[in-house]
């Protein structure tokens, strides 16, 4: 399967030098969006394994950082043509985010950029399949979303582990007595990764009773947990809609 990349450039007419060298790499697909509310639109309808965006650092890091709050876990790459001040590389790793100086010689940049998409690699491809029928909850998600069948299971004051199975990979969330105990998504824990299945529309989940988490790293309520991420992802989808109009 090959590894997905959605690049955010505002400049309609620009000779790229980060891009060719994107293009010269085997098994890899890559996909140009003008703005931001288009980039988010295109995250939310498609599955992207990574995310670059390109230009000035002030505005490069600003929307790297709008892009990381509505996509938690997405793997994001700021190229620029100068590094700028420590605030810019101290707000970059602040959210997670690698940066690369485009001024720096091509070599330097095609290693870099290449380092970039080998990362992508170790996480790209297809969630695995197999659900045991035996699981006491199974469903899909473009037929229930997330928030409904976890405020179902809250509501009966479920013990246990749902996994959620997407192209984007698998998440485990933990209830204990109908609470979120706890949550994890790759590299992500506790509420970013709860968030980040909230976003997801499509995929699969199965609830199997009983297996109880040592490890805690939810503590709020599943209401307040509800409302925050309900509210975050009405901002996504406005923004979504935007890019759309």
């Amino acid at each position: 399967m090959e590894t997905r990349l959605l690049i955010l450039n505002a400049d309609p007419v620009f000779q790229d030098d980060s891009l060719a060298i994107f293009d010269e790499i085997e098994g890899l697909e890559t996909r140009i969006v003008r703005t931001m509310p288009e980039a988010i639109s295109v995250l939310l309808a498609e599955n992207f394994d990574g995310f670059v965006v390109e230009g000035e650092p002030a505005k490069a890091i600003e929307q790297a950082t709008s892009g990381r709050q509505h996509f938690p876990s997405l793997r994001i790459l700021c190229l620029t043509p100068r590094a700028d001040d420590d605030a810019f590389g101290e707000k970059a790793a602040q959210q997670k985010i690698k940066r690369v100086t485009t001024g720096r010689g091509e070599a330097r940049l095609r290693k870099s950029l290449r380092a970039f998409v080998r990362s992508l690699e170790t996480q790209s491809g297809s969630a695995s399949e197999g659900i045991d029928p035996c699981h006491s909850l199974i469903g899909n998600l473009n037929q229930f979303s997330a928030a409904e069948i976890l405020q179902m299971s809250c509501l009966g004051q479920r013990s246990g582990r749902f996994t959620f199975k997407s192209g984007r990979g698998n998440s485990e969330i933990y209830l204990h007595h109908g609470s979120v105990r706890h949550a994890v998504f790759g590299s992500l824990e506790g509420e970013s990764a709860v968030a980040e299945v909230f976003r997801w529309r499509q995929g699969r989940f199965y609830f199997e009773e009983g297996i109880i988490s040592q490890v805690q790293t939810v503590d709020r309520p599943w209401a307040h947990l509800l409302i925050d991420n309900l509210q975050k992802l009405d901002e996504t989808m406005e923004l979504s809609a935007s890019g759309q109009s």
